[in-house]
């Protein structure tokens, strides 16, 4: 089996339990397997099924590591989660947990989701929920992205979301933001911001496997709480069927999980899912570590390598994308230098 297949043999032992079948490897090829997991933020989540393959002891001692060092994280940042929660709720102030621990729920072990920011809406009241920030939790507040604030509070990088997308770029998210606060927080609210978060993500950089588990494990565990039609009818009248049909192919294929929607996607979907298959698992343009100019020259570099994806996820015309991407950049300068 090919790196990849091995991948996604742990994957899917992973999500259902089984004994993955026997990888015959040497120690530097399971070293390389870790690193791609690593990278896709899923090693944690594979420990258990690596470890039943027989993988040498010298790999699986920092898999463990890993592992370990997941879970960890995940109960530290559950704990300042709810801290911040209970300190809004005090207030007055609902919060909605996107993503993070929200999507952990739907894991086998909950634990073993790998995550970074903690990303919190309240509703209307952000301004309020920002000054409590400052005053109850003494923080400094970052205003350089467009639709939300940032902080650090006791080591986790929290953003406090007044959108749920930047509805600068695309143009059509603002329409997009619109329906989503019509019907959050449910389970359609919480399939369809996923998907256009990962949607908008893939189309500026690239998703991850984790993002397809995150995908997978979402519609399977709310399969019978989603509007599906609304789904379906959102995915075609925003452009994303192509994308979708693909991540599908993918999660259906490699993963034995088909979402309950089938699109069409066009004529060359099964090249497609492949193409998108292997940039989850690998990406296409190397990050930078450059600041200003460097950081804007990698950024038009990668903007002109993926069209292709662009394709896939929207439907307004490229030159229309690029008008609103330097916009959008221009109203946030510091934005430049985010990861997207």
């Amino acid at each position: 089996m090919t790196e990849i297949h091995i991948a996604y043999n742990l994957l899917r032992a992973a999500l259902t339990g089984e004994k993955p079948d026997a990888a015959t490897m040497d120690a530097s090829q399971w070293w390389s397997l870790f690193r791609l997991l690593q990278k896709n933020h899923v090693a944690a989540l594979c420990y258990e099924a690596t470890a039943s393959t027989g993988a040498p002891r010298e790999v699986l001692m920092p898999w463990l590591a890993e592992h370990e060092k997941a879970i960890g994280w995940h109960h530290y940042q559950y704990e300042v989660q709810q801290d911040i929660t209970d300190t809004m709720a005090k207030h007055g102030i609902d919060t909605l947990v996107l993503k993070g621990t929200n999507t952990a729920r739907h894991y086998p072990v909950a634990d073993e989701r790998e995550f970074g920011d903690l990303d919190l809406y309240f509703y209307d009241r952000h301004d309020d929920a920002d000054r409590i920030a400052r005053e109850v939790l003494k923080v400094e507040i970052s205003n350089d992205a467009h639709h939300h604030s940032k902080y650090n509070y006791r080591g986790v990088t929290v953003e406090s979301h007044y959108d749920f997308l930047n509805v600068h770029y695309p143009p059509s998210n603002r329409h997009y933001e619109a329906m989503l606060k019509e019907i959050a927080p449910s389970p359609t609210f919480e399939v369809l911001f996923l998907l256009r978060h990962m949607a908008c993500h893939f189309a500026a950089s690239r998703n991850t496997l984790r993002d397809l588990v995150d995908w997978t494990l979402t519609c399977r565990a709310l399969q019978e709480q989603v509007d599906w039609d609304h789904v379906q009818s959102t995915i075609y009248n925003y452009g994303m069927a192509p994308f979708v049909s693909a991540l599908n192919g993918v999660a259906d294929s490699q993963l034995g999980y088909q979402p309950p929607i089938r699109l069409q996607g066009g004529p060359d979907d099964v090249e497609a899912t492949k193409r998108l298959e292997h940039n989850i698992v690998y990406g296409d343009v190397a990050d930078s570590n450059h600041d200003g100019l460097g950081r804007l020259t990698w950024k038009l570099h990668r903007w002109q390598n993926s069209g292709w994806k662009r394709r896939m996820v929207y439907n307004e015309p490229s030159a229309q994308l690029l008008l609103a991407s330097i916009t959008s950049h221009g109203l946030k300068p510091q934005s430049i230098l985010h990861k997207m």
